[in-house]
């Protein structure tokens, strides 16, 4: 049953228990997964005073998550998916207090906060697909799309309340204290998920790597989850902006202040587009929303390129949060539409790997085009690439505009 477009619907998903205390859960481990982000990378550069030590721990954080992030789906698949996110929330929380105990002590070390970034990015990775692939679970097919875009809108304001929270904690509290709170939220996450309730999972005789082969075989097969997942890889690798950010506040000479904002712009645009799309409830065409959304993507990137103002460039970089939820929300609705229950933790994972090691490498190809040839022509360069990889995808897979994608198990097509 299609529910009918409209703001009052906008919260559809809510009217569930399960959802209800699944949110409570998300937003707790969000806000303090931002705040134990922004504390670690402070207190590293306190410790260093070294840049070069502090852009390290992006590496500490990205290769657990790229390594680790299928073996989650496999274990998504095997066990009691609420029982794995609390488990991950319990680790995270254990790795915040003991950072906190170590900071209070005074016995604080910078390699405790490598290895601490290393096993907070690992159990999350870990816990990661079992999250989303548990959506299905708790609201009607119908709301699926309203439940992903709630769970986006979270993630998005979480960018924006929990670094502000966490810099008005260190400031007020100092570090020691907001570790220890962290700590506290992630536990409260696990409280939150007390009393949800989902079947167990058949137990699989299969071993897990014919497990692994099984899901990853399933996404093969299946080539309208692989053109969604090229397009968003096209956006996060060929697209990516945030590493030139600092360049184009000095440009601008902004300073540091003007660098916050055009990291929290694309978080309240991304509220924004989520709202959008929660207005809508379970749209057709969810594959030309995606195709349209990566495509006014790429234009705001090219905006912000040229952009000579930082108003401009602030509105730019709002838009491309915006936009970024515009696509994000059908695709991801769609794929765990396609995926079954027996698989979607696997394709899930598969889909988390690409979401976290998209964006280093889009760092990395967006660093070496801007020392080519400067952070302008770089993004250029970087929009117009990803522009015709997503024209060359949607001229190729109709199947991306079955108006019914996503809401049934369609059938693959030749193109």
């Amino acid at each position: 049953m299609r529910t009918r477009p409209g703001l009052g619907q906008a919260l559809a998903a809510m009217a569930y228990g399960d959802y209800r205390r699944f949110v409570v859960s998300l937003l707790a481990t969000q806000l303090g997964a931002q705040i134990l982000n922004i504390a670690t990378l402070w207190q590293v550069y306190q410790l260093t005073g070294s840049p070069l030590l502090l852009g390290l721990t992006g590496l500490t954080r990205a290769g657990p998550h790229i390594v680790l992030s299928l073996a989650g789906g496999v274990i998504a698949d095997r066990l009691n998916r609420v029982r794995l996110i609390q488990s991950g929330q319990i680790a995270n929380a254990a790795v915040a207090l003991v950072l906190g105990v170590l900071t209070l002590t005074q016995t604080v070390e910078v390699w405790h906060l490598y290895v601490a970034t290393f096993l907070n990015s690992a159990f999350s990775a870990v816990s990661q697909p079992a999250r989303t692939a548990l959506i299905p679970k708790l609201v009607p097919r119908a709301i699926l799309v309203n439940a992903v875009a709630l769970q986006l809108t979270i993630g998005q304001s979480s960018q924006i309340v929990g670094p502000a929270l966490g810099g008005v904690a260190m400031g007020v509290i100092d570090l020691g204290p907001t570790y220890v709170i962290t700590g506290l939220a992630y536990l409260g996450g696990v409280l939150a998920l007390v009393g949800v309730r989902v079947a167990e999972p058949t137990i699989s005789k299969e071993s897990p790597w014919r497990s692994l082969v099984e899901g990853l075989s399933f996404v093969r097969q299946k080539p309208v989850i692989v053109s969604l997942l090229a397009l968003d890889l096209g956006e996060t690798v060929l697209g990516s902006y945030r590493a030139l950010l600092p360049i184009l506040a000095v440009e601008l000479g902004v300073g540091p202040e003007g660098y916050g904002l055009l990291n929290a712009a694309p978080g309240l645009g991304g509220v924004l587009g989520a709202s959008f799309i929660l207005s809508l409830g379970d749209m057709r065409y969810k594959g030309l929303f995606t195709i349209f959304g990566v495509l006014a993507y790429c234009a705001a990137l090219a905006v912000l390129a040229v952009s000579p103002w930082f108003l401009l460039s602030l509105v730019a970089a709002g838009l491309l949060g915006t936009t970024n939820a515009v696509q994000m929300i059908p695709r991801n609705a769609a794929i765990l539409a396609i995926s079954p229950d027996a698989l979607r933790g696997r394709v899930e994972a598969f889909r988390t790997m690409l979401a976290g090691g998209g964006p280093p490498l889009g760092y990395t190809t967006s660093g070496a085009l801007a020392a080519a040839l400067g952070p302008a022509v770089a993004l250029v360069v970087g929009a117009a690439s990803c522009a015709a990889l997503v024209v060359a995808i949607a001229a190729t897979r109709r199947e991306l505009r079955d108006p019914n994608l996503g809401s049934m198990h369609i059938s693959d097509r030749s193109p």
